[in-house]
């Protein structure tokens, strides 16, 4: 179960995920090394959320080598990643990281 700190009236939770309760979600293995995977990025659509993804992605690439770094976008950050944007994902890339802006 991920870690929860009570400070004053907020709820912080650990987001790591070491423990999950039992149901139909596993943690993927994580690979040694970023060097030569495919590296995806999917930013949310809100403001600067492709600009932090694209320093970041940048940042990974000069330190691990990737093999390509593909950029995906959310079509509204309030609503769910559309299947095919899911289903292009799963088939390209080997490592996907989501980033927020605003």
């Amino acid at each position: 179960m991920a870690e929860t700190v009570e400070v004053r009236n907020m709820r912080l939770v650990n987001p790591t995920g070491t423990s999950l309760s039992s149901g139909d979600f596993r943690l993927n293995e994580r690979p040694d090394t970023l060097s030569g995977k495919t590296l995806g990025l999917l930013e949310n659509s809100k403001a600067n959320s492709d600009k932090v993804l694209h320093i970041l992605g940048q940042m990974l690439n000069d330190k691990y080598d990737l093999k390509d770094i593909v950029y995906y976008n959310k079509h509204s950050a309030s609503l769910p990643t559309k299947p095919d944007v899911v289903q292009n994902m799963l088939n390209e890339v080997d490592i996907l990281i989501t980033g927020i802006g605003d």
